[in-house]
């Protein structure tokens, strides 16, 4: 008897194990079709949805097809039915992407989408309403209304969301009389997670799509939302060359959008007029090029490299596997630079670190092991005051010798 149970409680475990394992490969799967489809300037809100609502509606139909099916077991049929719709539906969705042409980069200023979202999430918000009220009229049982309500608020709040996100397309910049702070990355970096922090009021406020039940633990965010709220209360609003591939302006920082024949141009005059210049380590083909108009400007002393801190990196290294970002970390980074003339990067700071360059391009640690965005914008603070006082002074240096 004792042996049968132990045989069975390892059934269980195995069953478990085979389970979660099945589970994290449709999800890490699942989410580098995503980012697939994204590389290939799908970025529109549309995508999701369908993405989505097919990989949920395929694996619930042939579960309950395959437990209508295996009548001897409706459990193992169910069980058969399902795993076979997750395959089958991730399968189909790969190819489908694989397929898709990609879309043409739109160069220069971003238009306006026709899809009016303010009226999408209108009929989202009242449709399961209407539904229930005409079933509960004819005396009929409300349960359809009730189940559209979570998926409809979900449409409502993503239509909102980029509604707003359109409308900043048409939106001035808050006026600000503060020198801005440029952001530099790769496009295929945005989405990359960088650390955990704790959402504030206001950006839950302007943003419905970020409120939770617990709002005061602390989310996975990518570089520019961990930084972002810090940076433009202490220093200066953001700002950073738009992916071409945007659907819509992400939030975040100001993005401004450039042809393919002027974005050099308008990089160098960003980097001209800010006060400092922001990143994290990574690797993308248009590094070197962006190191070195920072160093022929003379901007390398205010520019702060960032890395990400070490309270649960484990987790958001495999949250970034699981979308698909392979790790990448001061080592890549380094390679990717390629001993770029002006700059000696030195050995890794180490998480937590504030790394910026002497006059002679050589690497200084500010901090490490930091914890919060405020650290970092310490840190930053700090030395940009040594800096601006020793422009100030040399300024006057010369206008003395005149």
């Amino acid at each position: 008897m004792t042996v049968r149970v132990v045989l069975l409680l390892l059934a269980v475990a195995a069953g478990l194990a085979v389970t979660m394992v099945l589970f994290y490969s449709a999800i890490v799967t699942f989410m580098r079709v995503w980012r697939r489809a994204q590389a290939k300037g799908y970025t529109g809100p549309v995508t999701p949805a369908i993405l989505m609502t097919t990989a949920f509606t395929v694996p619930l139909g042939t579960m309950l097809l395959g437990a209508f099916l295996v009548r001897a077991s409706a459990e193992a049929g169910a069980f058969t039915g399902l795993a076979f719709g997750i395959v089958a539906v991730l399968a189909g969705l790969a190819l489908a992407v694989h397929l898709l042409p990609a879309r043409p980069v739109r160069a220069g200023r971003r238009r306006r989408p026709r899809t009016p979202f303010r009226v999408l999430s209108n009929l989202a918000t009242v449709t399961p309403l209407l539904v229930i009220a005409v079933l509960l009229l004819n005396g009929k049982p409300a349960t359809v209304g009730i189940q559209l309500l979570l998926p409809m608020a979900m449409l409502s709040i993503l239509s909102e969301t980029a509604a707003r996100r359109a409308d900043r397309l048409d939106a001035l910049p808050p006026a600000d009389p503060r020198p801005s702070v440029v952001w530099i990355r790769g496009f295929g970096n945005e989405r990359r997670l960088f650390g955990f922090r704790r959402r504030d009021k206001q950006e839950t406020r302007e943003r419905p799509e970020l409120r939770k039940i617990f709002s005061r633990r602390p989310d996975p965010v990518s570089f520019e939302e961990y930084f972002a709220p810090a940076i433009a209360a202490e220093i200066g609003r953001g700002y950073g060359l738009g992916n071409p591939r945007d659907y819509l302006p992400p939030d975040g920082i100001d993005r401004h959008y450039a042809t393919d024949d002027s974005w050099r141009e308008q990089f160098a005059d960003l980097i001209a007029g800010a006060r400092c210049v922001v990143m994290a380590p990574g690797d993308w083909p248009e590094l070197r090029f962006e190191f070195r108009v920072i160093r022929e400007l003379g901007a390398h002393r205010r520019l702060f490299v960032f890395t990400p801190p070490a309270r649960k990196a484990r987790q958001i290294r495999r949250a970034n596997l699981m979308k698909g970002f392979r790790h990448e970390d001061w080592d890549d980074f380094a390679t990717a630079l390629d001993d770029e003339p002006g700059y000696l990067l030195g050995p890794d700071p180490g998480p937590g670190a504030v790394v910026t360059f002497e006059e002679d391009g050589r690497a200084v640690v500010l901090a490490r092991g930091v914890e919060e965005p405020a650290g970092y914008v310490a840190a930053v603070l700090s030395h940009l005051g040594e800096v601006e006082h020793s422009e100030d002074t040399d300024r006057r240096s010369t206008v003395d010798d005149r």
